[in-house]
């Protein structure tokens, strides 16, 4: 059965052939996933998660290779995973030696943090993925246009763009 019988029936309520899908890739995506975190239980997880989010999203594929459709799920939660994981263990420089690195929970730097993420959670995927690719992975604008198929330019026009959106977020949300 092809990928497109195979998702229609699946929508149409054979719930139990999503085994199938999950048998087809979690090798692929747990390899990926194990790549990105280093770290077998975690690579487990994600993958898990990964063909949970698939499932729940599954009527939003659009055809097109299924395999690429949720290795791209699979970026972004790992992508997530990472963001977060370096988030928890950086301390920016400016705060070394500082009263707020030494206070293991800082009230202003924790409501700061979250009002980030929500604002961050409201960007579309795309946006998300430029932002954690430059900034949590520290890539350069050539290598997320080249890893999100984007010219170099445009990156740079939406970095801009969605820092400037970030900002205007937040001091709403203080506002």
């Amino acid at each position: 059965m092809d990928e497109k019988e195979l998702v229609e029936q699946i929508l149409q309520g054979d719930t139990k052939l999503y085994a199938e899908i999950v048998k087809r890739y979690s090798g692929q995506v747990f390899s990926k996933m194990l790549c990105m975190t280093k770290n077998t239980e975690e690579a487990q997880e994600l993958t898990q998660q990964t063909f949970v989010r698939a499932y729940t999203r599954l009527e939003c594929w659009r055809g097109g290779a299924l395999g690429g459709w949720i290795s791209a799920i699979a970026m972004h939660l790992s992508l997530d995973a990472i963001a977060k994981a370096k988030r928890l263990r950086s301390t920016p420089i400016d705060n070394i030696g500082s009263k707020e690195q030494d206070d293991p929970y800082n009230e202003e730097r924790e409501r700061k943090l979250l009002q980030m993420e929500a604002a961050m959670a409201t960007l579309s995927e795309n946006d998300q993925a430029i932002i954690k690719l430059h900034y949590y992975e520290g890539k350069k604008a050539n290598d997320i246009a080249g890893k999100l198929g984007m010219t170099q330019s445009n990156v740079l026009v939406k970095l801009h763009r969605i820092r400037e959106q970030l900002k205007k977020k937040m001091e709403d949300e203080r506002g």
